[in-house]
């Protein structure tokens, strides 16, 4: 299916959450520190902390909600500026120790960090989830497999994933990589699947898919 997210005036959303999700999940292409040799230049296009923080997220998600934002060390400071700006307040932040040493400026980096946020009403569905997780490397960005449980564990559905690099059953993803359930004004993706229709029976965007273009 074709959109044109650059014609569109609200995000369109699949008919799997008419509220908008419950939970998603950022993981962004941060150009903070990642332009030199080793950088993540080299894998994917970047995007500037304006850029990401004009994200519609607050319009993709429910009411009531939590967004789990991953974010480096040198973007620590950022995330929560950015979190703040999309509605939501920051509550904790989930570690992940990576067994190997990694570049770093001062330190040399092990970890990386998702900082939970809510807005609303949105209370964790269970209070013993530890905050740090040691998990293998797998390839550039690739998150670990265990932490998509745990979010599971920790927060309600429907889910989405932004910036998502391979789908995951039970889930709505958008990103470059990927046929995207999710259409986002001014943020075009190459491909879009079936999932997104307009004027879907129900949804929280069948007002506003009116005045959407196809």
């Amino acid at each position: 299916m074709v959109f044109d997210a650059m014609k569109i005036k609200a995000p369109i959303l699949p008919g799997t959450m008419p509220e908008g999700a419950s939970t998603v999940i950022v993981d962004p292409p941060w150009n903070v520190q990642q332009n030199g040799n080793y950088g993540a230049i080299n894998h994917y296009k970047l995007m500037t902390l304006e850029q990401i923080k004009a994200l519609p997220v607050g319009g993709l998600c429910a009411e009531n909600a939590h967004c789990w934002l991953w974010v480096t060390n040198a973007t620590m400071e950022a995330g929560f500026s950015i979190l703040r700006a999309w509605g939501f307040t920051p509550r904790s932040i989930f570690t992940w120790f990576k067994p190997r040493l990694g570049l770093g400026v001062y330190l040399r980096n092990c970890t990386e960090h998702c900082i939970l946020a809510t807005r609303g009403k949105a209370p964790v569905r269970v209070k013993n989830q530890p905050n740090v997780g040691i998990f293998p490397i797998q390839d550039h960005s690739h998150k670990p497999e265990e932490f998509y449980d745990i979010v599971e564990r920790v927060s309600p559905g429907p889910y989405l994933e932004l910036f998502a690099r391979r789908p995951r059953h039970g889930w709505a993803a958008w990103g470059n990589e990927i046929d995207s359930d999710v259409a986002i004004p001014g943020y075009p993706v190459p491909k879009y699947s079936g999932a997104i229709l307009p004027a879907r029976p129900g949804s929280k965007n069948k007002e506003e898919d009116k005045n959407n273009e196809f």
